[in-house]
């Protein structure tokens, strides 16, 4: 006798399917219980890509995505509950008209776009990418509107998105009543003026509690409405904040360090590099006492610039760092000779500095080193630690260099594109 697997086993093993279609697409045919179940698999995440219209072959796909949305369309139309199971919406590449007479051919797909946004009852992750706002039809941004505001939605990725103004992107932001986790990569607005009124919102009424990721954004204009008291999001509660600048951006990240820092739990920082002041002091961590990891990620070090002081002036001289557990910078060298240069030398400051009784807590100070393809060859890893005995002797100490023969280019890249 054949015993039928139990719904439980079933559900655990196409949670872990749900980014391959196919098998799930297969695993439906099995049975009722397989197919239920593989169902929410495949509508769990559904991404609508438009195609872009400077391609030699624009009409031909504008067809296939319009005959995509129509079946979609055709599903939650049949069974409405469909809809119920996309959780992540992805809506990528609804970017600005270019060329006389394009207007047309974009509002038809923007008319089965919106048909499908309209049927999207229980998202829970929002995806916008590569996109202008103000280029939407009217029925489009409405759609997308309601999406903001739907309670289930709690997580928000933005990225190269532009929008006319801050304030209307704010606006956009206060209607999701239960947003929890917040990604900003490349957001570009015309005028960055900060709103002076809650939009109709209460206060501090919106739990940003879990993640607030900004790359590239104006960090000055966000600082600036979070700490107005008509501001709808709460972010001192706030668990991890991670803020990568194209350039420095000291006097946005202060002041954001002093009005959410107080809960921070985690903290990953891109912030130094060549263009390096003395408004570097501006930025400390006096402000967040909370903090167990440290991230400071594509610091620069090269004959001219040492990334020592700004390192020593981020640890406020006063504050303990008894929760703190791990130390983690991404050290980009940029050298031909590595093992001549003499700032290896400033690197016995940070040992001094971290031996000190208010880090007694840190377990683990991880240095990553890239930026070469001879730094698995060289010394260099022998060198750095030995400017730094106290953390070497306490087993803290962890120096990684690229596999002899292979260089991190995703992190090369990442430095690459900061500036």
């Amino acid at each position: 006798m054949v015993f039928p697997v139990p719904r439980e086993i079933v559900d655990c093993i196409l949670d872990n399917l749900y980014l391959d279609k196919a098998t799930l697409l297969s695993c439906a045919l099995i049975g009722k219980a397989w197919g239920l179940s593989a169902q929410r698999g495949i509508f769990q995440h559904i991404t609508l890509e438009l195609p872009i219209m400077q391609h030699e072959e624009f009409d031909e796909l504008a067809r296939a995505y319009n005959k995509r949305n129509e079946q979609l369309i055709g599903f939650f139309e049949r069974k409405p509950y469909l809809a119920s199971h996309v959780q992540t919406f992805e809506l990528k590449q609804f970017g600005k008209l270019s060329r006389n007479g394009s207007r047309d051919k974009k509002e038809i797909l923007y008319v089965s776009t919106t048909q499908v946004v309209e049927r999207l009852c229980n998202v829970k992750s929002l995806l916008l990418s590569r996109g202008n706002w103000d280029s939407l039809s009217p029925q489009l941004r409405e759609a997308l509107k309601h999406l903001f505001s739907a309670p289930s939605l709690s997580r928000i990725s933005i990225s190269l998105f532009a929008i006319s103004s801050f304030n209307e992107f704010a606006s956009l932001l206060s209607q999701v009543s239960h947003l929890r986790m917040l990604k900003l990569h490349f957001l570009y607005c015309n005028n960055w003026d900060v709103p002076t009124s809650s939009q109709n919102h209460p206060p501090r009424s919106i739990q940003l509690d879990q993640l607030l990721y900004l790359h590239s954004v104006n960090t000055r204009a966000f600082a600036a409405w979070f700490q107005q008291d008509s501001c709808p999001l709460e972010v001192r509660n706030l668990r991890t904040l991670q803020i990568y600048s194209k350039l420095t951006d000291y006097e946005g990240t202060a002041p954001m360090l002093q009005s959410i820092g107080a809960n921070l739990q985690k903290l990953e920082l891109q912030l130094q590099g060549p263009h390096g002041s003395q408004d570097s002091t501006l930025v400390h961590l006096g402000f967040t006492p909370n903090l167990s990891s440290i991230t400071l990620a594509n610091v620069q070090q090269t004959d001219i610039y040492s990334p020592i002081p700004w390192i020593v002036c981020l640890f406020e001289p006063n504050q303990n760092y008894d929760r703190l557990r791990q130390l983690t910078i991404n050290l980009y060298t940029d050298h031909v000779n590595i093992l001549e240069t003499h700032r290896w030398d400033e690197w016995t400051t940070v040992d001094r500095l971290l031996a000190e009784r208010r880090f007694a807590s840190l377990e683990t100070v991880k240095i990553e080193l890239l930026g070469s393809p001879n730094l698995a060859s060289c010394d260099i890893k022998e060198v750095l630690t030995g400017k730094m005995p106290f953390l070497r002797s306490s087993g803290k100490l962890q120096v990684e260099t690229p596999i002899e023969g292979e260089v991190n280019m995703d992190k090369i890249k990442a430095v690459i594109s900061a500036f």
